[in-house]
């Protein structure tokens, strides 16, 4: 039996070791093009959470959160928008 364990956690470790090595080979995502941050971000999930800030990569949205958080995940071409406390509120579309 400890024989089989030891297999087991070697076995884990290659599949662990394999998974990080894919993780660190892909590249990294490319930065928002539009950041708004230093607001109210609501949001139309299951709950109706409220974020501070809002990142979107032409039409998509890529993350919500804290302001740093989503801040940091801007580029150097990145636009970013101070909202003075204003509200972002999901689009609005009438059939």
């Amino acid at each position: 039996m400890p024989r089989m364990r030891s297999r087991s956690w070697a076995l884990a470790a290659a599949v662990l070791a394999v998974a990080a090595a894919l993780h660190a080979s892909q590249p990294a995502a490319a930065p928002p093009d539009l950041v708004l941050y230093g607001g109210t971000v609501l949001t139309v999930d299951r709950t109706f959470s409220k974020a501070e800030a809002i990142a979107i990569a032409g039409e998509r949205i890529l993350a919500v959160g804290a302001t740093a958080t989503i801040r940091a995940l801007a580029g150097p071409a990145t636009r970013q928008i101070d909202l003075a406390g204003r509200t972002v509120i999901p689009g609005l579309m009438d059939n």
